[in-house]
């Protein structure tokens, strides 16, 4: 079973200027994120549908889920102080710091795909706790970039190890992975 593999290069010094402005400058990929969010949910339903009659994931939908996934992390990473380049819209990246990399399984468990929403409740518990300590982090790492210039080592990795704990839930929730999300 495999999940996203996620990374993003650590880089100390961020632009303080668009730091201290971020969440009014990523107002555009809030709305992007919206939408094609939306269709991903949508794209799983039916592949939910597919999974339970086939037992197997269409890789059509999974494809565009994917596509999906890698927005996701560098709208996000941009978002949350990780970087400070402005992200690509659409699925192809274009110079942004981040890697990703997610194989597609055609083979799916029915069970566990039938169970998925009651499965998901304990993961969803334990990044709503992530979450919650990521905004704090997150807003001292905004206050250390605005007076140093530079983002703290441990805000960066904490953020980072949310960010891809919360792309594993999403992929597994999305039911384009049997693995069950873990924090790595």
């Amino acid at each position: 079973m495999n999940s996203p593999n996620v990374s993003i290069q650590y880089g100390e010094s961020r632009n303080r200027a668009t730091s201290a402005f971020r969440i009014f400058l990523a107002i555009p990929h809030f709305l992007v994120l919206g939408a094609w969010g939306s269709l991903a949910q949508t794209l799983g339903f039916l592949q939910w549908w597919f999974i339970l009659f086939t037992g197997k994931r269409n890789s059509g939908l999974w494809n565009m889920q994917n596509s999906w996934l890698g927005y996701e992390l560098r709208a996000y990473g941009y978002i949350c102080l990780l970087f400070d380049k402005w992200p690509a819209f659409g699925d192809l990246p274009q110079g942004e710091p981040t890697s990703y990399d997610f194989l597609y399984d055609q083979k799916a468990d029915r069970t566990s795909s039938f169970f998925r929403l009651i499965m998901l409740v304990p993961a969803l518990i334990v990044f709503l706790v992530l979450f919650i300590a990521s905004v704090f982090v997150l807003l001292a790492s905004w206050f250390a970039i605005l007076f140093t210039g530079k983002q703290p080592r441990g805000c960066f990795d904490f953020i980072l190890k949310t960010l891809r704990y919360w792309l594993s839930l999403e992929a597994y929730g999305l039911l384009m992975t049997d693995a069950y999300p873990k924090t790595k």
